[in-house]
Order: C-alpha cells, then sequence, then structure tokens
C-alpha cells in the first residue's frame, strides 16, 4: 500500500538518492581513513627521522647534545613539540640525554597492566594511542635500540590540542563532498524527473487505451530511448485501432451486404412465386375443366389444351430465364471469354432471326465495321441481341430495329440498339433492368414475357465487362446504349478476365461520337 502511494517518480528519486550518498559515504569514509593514515605517518615518519639521527650520532661517536639542543629549538613551532626523548644506557639504564620533561613510566593496557616492554632481539616498538599509567594519552610511544644493543631510545608524544589538529581533516574535505553531494542529487532529480515523465506519459496512454474507445494518443515524449519504445507503443497501438475500425467498418459492410441479399432474395422468391403462380393456376383451371366436362367437344378440348400448352412454355422459358440468370451471378468470371468478331456475329444472328421469324414483319438494321474485334462470350452476345430483338418485337410496336457502332476509345467500343417504336414513360427507365419489372402487365403476360430479358442483358454485359443503359430515342422508340471491350494487340483473354469486375468503372456511360465514317445500315 505505501509502495501505491508514493508517486513513481519519488520512488525513482530516493533509490538514486540513497544509491549516490553510499557511494559518496564510502568514498567520503576511504578518503578520511586514508588522510588521517598518512597524517599519522607523516608525524610517525618525523619522530622516527629525528630518532634515526641520534643513534646515527651515537654510533660515530658524535656528540649528541648539539643535536639534542638543534631539535628542542625545531619542535619548538612543530606539531612534535611536546615530544619527550630519553637516552638511556641499556646495560646500566643511566638516563644519558633528554629532551623535553621525562617519563619513566611504560604505556599500559585497557585493563591497566603495562605493555610488555620490548623484548631483547627486537630493535623498535611503536605503539599509538596508548595511555601512560597515571592516565595521560600518548600519540606515540617509541623504543628503540642502536644497532649495537648499547642505546635504548624512548619517545613520549603526548595527544595534545596541536597533535588533534594536524591529524583533523580540513573542512574544504567536507565541503567538496557535500558539494559533490549536492550536485548529484540534483543530476538524480532531473534523471528521474525525465525518465518518471515518460513512464508516466506511457502509463496514462496504457490506462486511456484501455479505458477510453475513442482516445486518439498525442503522446509528447522525450527524445531518447524510452521515448522512442513509447511512441512505437503509441505506433502500433494506432494501426490495430486502425485495423479494428477497417474490419468493424469491413463487417458492417458485409453484414448490409448479407442483408441486402437477403432482401433481394425474399423479394425475388416472392415474385417468382406470383409469377409461377399465374400460368400454373391456368394451367391447374384448364385442365380440371377439361377433366370435369368429359363431354366437351374436341374443338373445344383443343382450344383449353392449346391454352394449358402456351402457359407451360411459358413456365419452362421463365425457368430457362432463371436458371441463366443464376448462372451469370454465381460464375461471373468464370464465364470464358475471347476474341469475338462482332461483325460476323450480328451478320449471322439476323441471318438467322430471319429464318425463325423472330423478327415478325420488322427490319433489322446493322452497321458494324468489319475489323470490329471485341472481348466476349457468344453465346452471351447472342442472347443479349436476341433478347433486344424480341423486347422490341413484343412491345415497341414499330417496324424497325437495328444496332450499330457510335463510338470508341483505347479500351471499348461503344454501340447502339433501337427500334422506331412507342418508347416508354420515363418514369419507367430506371426500373427497366429489374426483375419480372412489367410496364403493362396484362399485355405483357398475354404476349408471353417472363419480366427476365432484359436483368439477363444487363448482367450478360457487366459480365464480360461492359456496361448498358437504356433511354428514349429522340425520333421515337428505345435505345439501348451498351459497350465492350476493344480486343487489343498482346493483350491475352486471361488478362481481360483478371482485369473485370461486374460494375465496369472505366466502362463510358454515354454514347461516344463515331471517329470512323458512317456506313450505310445492312438489312
Amino acid at each position: 500500500m505505501l509502495r501505491r502511494k508514493i508517486k513513481y517518480h519519488w520512488r525513482l528519486f530516493l533509490t538514486g538518492f540513497i544509491c549516490i550518498w553510499v557511494v559518496i559515504g564510502v568514498f567520503a569514509y576511504l578518503e578520511y581513513r586514508n588522510n588521517l593514515r598518512y597524517r599519522e605517518t607523516m608525524l610517525v615518519n618525523n619522530v622516527e627521522l629525528a630518532v634515526g639521527n641520534i643513534l646515527d650520532a651515537k654510533r660515530v661517536n658524535r656528540n649528541i647534545q648539539p643535536f639534542i639542543s638543534f631539535m628542542k629549538e625545531y619542535l619548538a613551532g612543530s606539531p612534535l613539540n611536546g615530544m619527550c626523548l630519553a637516552v638511556y644506557d641499556r646495560s646500566t639504564g643511566e638516563l644519558l640525554y633528554s629532551l623535553g620533561p621525562v617519563r619513566e613510566e611504560r604505556p599500559v593496557e585497557a585493563d591497566g597492566q603495562p605493555y610488555e616492554p620490548m623484548p631483547d632481539g627486537t630493535s623498535r616498538q611503536l605503539l599509538t594511542d596508548v595511555r601512560l599509567p597515571d592516565g595521560e594519552k600518548l600519540f606515540i610511544y617509541a623504543s628503540r635500540l642502536s644497532r649495537d644493543g648499547v642505546v635504548e631510545v624512548r619517545t613520549y608524544l603526548p595527544r595534545s590540542a596541536v597533535v588533534d589538529k594536524v591529524l583533523a581533516i580540513d573542512n574544504t574535505f567536507w565541503l567538496i563532498i557535500l558539494t559533490v553531494g549536492v550536485i548529484g542529487t540534483v543530476m538524480v532529480w532531473v534523471f528521474t524527473a525525465h525518465q518518471a515523465r515518460n513512464v508516466t506519459l506511457l502509463r496514462e496512454f496504457a490506462t486511456r487505451a484501455a479505458t477510453d474507445r475513442e482516445f486518439i494518443p498525442m503522446g509528447d515524449f522525450p527524445s531518447d530511448e524510452i521515448g522512442d519504445i513509447s511512441r512505437q507503443v503509441v505506433a502500433i497501438y494506432n494501426s490495430r485501432m486502425q485495423a479494428n475500425v477497417r474490419r468493424e467498418r469491413e463487417h458492417v459492410i458485409a453484414l448490409k451486404a448479407i442483408e441486402e441479399k437477403n432482401t433481394m432474395r425474399r423479394v425475388l422468391t416472392n415474385n417468382i412465386s406470383h409469377e409461377l403462380k399465374t400460368p400454373i393456376g391456368i394451367v391447374r383451371s384448364y385442365l380440371e375443366m377439361i377433366a370435369s366436362n368429359p363431354d366437351m367437344s374436341a374443338e373445344e378440348r383443343a382450344h383449353f389444351l392449346g391454352k394449358a400448352q402456351a402457359n407451360v412454355e411459358r413456365l419452362v422459358s421463365m425457368m430457362n430465364d432463371l436458371s441463366t440468370m443464376t448462372r451469370l451471378e454465381e460464375s461471373n468470371k468464370k464465364i470464358p471469354i475471347s476474341d469475338i468478331d462482332f461483325h460476323d456475329l450480328v451478320f449471322t444472328l439476323v441471318e438467322d432471326l430471319k429464318q425463325g421469324d423472330v423478327l415478325n414483319s420488322m427490319d433489322f438494321l446493322y452497321n458494324i465495321p468489319l475489323d470490329c474485334h471485341v472481348y466476349g462470350n457468344g453465346e452471351l452476345l447472342i442472347g443479349v441481341l436476341t433478347n433486344l430483338v424480341r423486347n422490341s418485337v413484343a412491345y415497341s410496336q414499330g417496324t424497325q430495329v437495328g444496332v450499330k457502332m457510335i463510338g470508341r476509345n483505347d479500351n471499348f467500343y461503344t454501340f447502339s440498339f433501337y427500334d422506331n417504336g412507342v418508347g416508354v414513360g420515363e418514369e419507367h427507365l430506371v426500373h427497366l433492368f429489374e426483375r419480372f419489372y412489367r410496364i403493362d402487365t396484362g399485355r405483357s403476360r398475354k404476349v408471353g414475357g417472363t419480366g427476365l430479358g432484359l436483368p439477363i442483358v444487363k448482367s450478360s454485359i457487366n459480365t464480360m465487362g461492359g456496361s448498358i443503359t437504356v433511354r428514349n430515342r429522340e425520333g421515337g422508340g428505345l435505345e439501348f446504349v451498351f459497350t465492350l471491350r476493344r480486343v487489343k494487340p498482346g493483350v491475352s483473354p486471361a488478362t481481360v478476365v483478371a482485369e473485370m469486375s461486374p460494375d465496369t468503372g472505366d466502362a463510358p456511360r454515354d454514347a461516344a461520337a463515331p471517329d470512323t465514317p458512317a456506313t450505310p445500315e445492312k438489312q
């Protein structure tokens, strides 16, 4: 609980603060100890030097008294002032020379017992920070023998204020330690504040991202490693969010498409059910009438059977058209596409329509250049033109139908299929390609139409990568303007199939002005 209450910055700062002051403390302690040892060693060396000079003088039989007098004057202004030097004859114990007040006592240990005197065979004894039996503190007690063992020099240096001052560390040292500590603390504060800001921003980002779906991160992260990592995390988050938004949008679109498809399927099912009920009901009525009147004349029976057969043929035609629509919708790009000579196809179709008496008394005119090659499916193209012809024959009330090229560009040819009939009302034009749509229901059924001819035409053109529109002609009648892909050298039908989509966006919707001279229309 305590850790949660303390802010991350303060936790980070206190950790760094403690670490840096521990390092500074250890450094100060080691430096203080080394400095103190150095100062103690300097005092001890000075004492040893004085003793060494006395012993050297004794060794060469030089008079020691002048040196003692010199030492007395020299030590008067030094930290060794108050030091006692006593020179004894080791064999008799007689005091030969002395400097300062002579002390005969030897130092004692903490329990009051005297230290053992320098044992035989030892030329030197040195003790520091000890006491005399009377309680006086000594900084140094030293005992040293000459090389021949005749003379012993004892040294006593009391622990005086002057000695303490020499051993004390200068205040400058502590000021330096304090300055380094303060600077280090400030640096730790600045560094931890910088790092804590990065972590705080990243934490705020994570908290907002976890609780707010509409959150758009705009973190102003510093330019360092953690800032770079934070920006990368934000970038990954943004990418994931954008991907989720796209996924949700695509999901909504897919659901909408499924819903629309289901709606269309229901509408289509209802339309099919409605369209099938009428001919089936008519056939059933005729058959029941024949079955219920066994005495019916042969002429009436033949009449009713002919009506029933006509409606059966209508049912067959409707089922064939539905099959064609289903095949176009499900196969789509699987429809084989090849190079079609459109002029030859139209020429052959006109002859077949005349032979099959499909045109009745109408004339079929065509104006297609001889070199007009398109990418398409021959069966679908024949079906398109045949359905357009039958639609004109059944409903136009005209005397003439025709197809001609009215424009071209780099990718498409534009064609017009027209008749010179009565046309349709403008309010009906937008519905002509809808399934089972009829302008005059009674008349359509009378002529045997299924209501699927024009939808099949549109699906076929779109399947081959083109487009089709319908409008009323200025001189009367309807005009269907459609486009087909133009054959280009070096482009295979497979490439065209890969580029095609059911609703081509690059196909021209309006008739283009012809860029080739018009030729007389052929009948």
